[in-house]
């Protein structure tokens, strides 16, 4: 009982988490010049399509896992 509860808040944690990383996204700096005083870097941003619909699969997961491990 105590290991699904768990499992399940690991679950809820880790795609809270997901979550917020993907809001904030993901910056890959891909190119940095330095001339003196002047400094120029490219950046792009890159996101995983499928990561919102993994983090949700994982909180709702993980809730059913806390419901169903109380309720033993």
């Amino acid at each position: 009982m105590r290991t699904t509860v768990a499992i399940g808040l690991v679950l809820i944690v880790a795609g809270a988490l997901a979550m917020v990383l993907q809001l904030a996204g993901v910056f890959v700096e891909t190119a940095s010049i330095e001339l003196g005083q002047l400094e120029l870097e490219a950046s792009r941003q890159q996101s995983l399509p499928w990561l919102p619909w993994a983090a949700g699969g994982a909180v709702l997961v993980g809730l059913v896992l806390v419901v169903t491990g109380r309720q033993r």
